[in-house]
């Protein structure tokens, strides 16, 4: 890694959080700004992963994207101030990234509720980012049984095919991303974004066609701005068709995550460096089951919590 990575922390909260799973109990999930929540150590939970991002020494200082009327006084990194629900924050996080110097390098964005130790970072960093830091977008999924989750175990699993010819693997999503923001289709990914967050703890076979039909309206128009631009108003018709043919693809047990990274590739990025090399999507697969478990429910919150105590009470 030849530089430091500018880093953004999304701190908002949704005031119409998503459907709660069937077998978890609405009393469970937790609610608000959860960045805020204090730890045994003192700390929030922004600032104690704040301060294992700056123990990487992989990043620049991060900037967390939230209210600073909730943020400040318990935050000491940069607060970019917005109200409102997750659109408005992806609205702010799109105009932070649009005010970086150089777009074609690139930005990680880690979601607040989420606390790997500062050596998890540098393992999959390392091990999985680094041999794959030219591409346009990198991922995680993460390869564990539930068993292995914890407090987390209730979280919607997937079975990919690791690579083509292997058996399928159960696969949670991580929470790390670093983008190349020139190669993005920003404006249309926070609006995807958005209509998977919230159809994120729906039953798979529920989602399609609340979601098609949700998303065709940005799509046609993302297609009139394109053809105004001179350009063939093809998303209407490609974008579906790829969420369609990996989804099906899925259902069949078929889907293996290279395949996966190449729609993701079709949907979400220019179609100007759809050819790059190495791939311009990445997802890589890793074992490091921190970055799968985000903190939704008091029982996670919990864990993390036993978690934060030992360490301040180990010698």
């Amino acid at each position: 890694m030849t530089g430091r990575i500018p880093i953004i922390i999304l701190g908002g909260s949704d005031s119409r959080p998503g459907p709660v799973p069937e077998d978890v109990e609405h009393s469970r999930m937790l609610r608000g700004f959860k960045g805020a929540i204090a730890l045994p150590n003192g700390r929030c939970l922004a600032q104690e992963l704040v301060e294992r991002i700056r123990g990487t020494d992989r990043f620049q200082d991060p900037v967390i994207v939230g209210p600073r009327r909730v943020y400040d006084g318990i935050l000491d990194c940069r607060i970019v101030d917005v109200e409102g629900n997750l659109a408005e924050t992806l609205r702010a996080v799109r105009t932070e990234v649009l005010s970086y110097p150089d777009l074609s390098q690139p930005v990680a964005f880690i979601a607040c509720d989420i606390l790997p130790t500062t050596d998890d970072f540098q393992q999959l960093l390392e091990t999985c980012y680094l041999p794959n830091s030219q591409c346009g977008l990198w991922g995680q999924l993460v390869a564990v049984e539930s068993v292995d989750m914890g407090a987390s175990a209730w979280k919607p699993a997937y079975q990919f095919l690791p690579s083509e010819g292997h058996s399928p693997r159960t696969m949670y999503p991580g929470h790390l991303v670093i983008a190349r923001p020139a190669a993005l289709r920003i404006r249309l990914m926070n609006h995807l974004l958005q209509l998977a967050y919230r159809h994120r703890n729906v039953r798979l076979l529920r989602r399609p066609i609340p979601m098609f039909f949700k998303g065709m309206g940005q799509l046609i128009a993302e297609d009139s701005r394109n053809l105004l631009r001179g350009q063939l108003p093809v998303l209407s018709v490609s974008i579906p068709w790829h969420c369609l043919s990996a989804f099906l693809r899925f259902h069949q047990g078929r889907l293996s995550v290279p395949e996966f990274s190449r729609h993701v590739m079709k949907v979400f990025l220019h179609r100007d460096v759809h050819h790059m090399q190495p791939p311009a999507v990445v997802f890589s697969v890793t074992q490091l089951c921190a970055f799968a478990k985000d903190i939704d429910t008091t029982d996670e919150l919990a864990e993390v919590s036993e978690s934060v105590a030992a360490s301040v009470t180990s010698p």
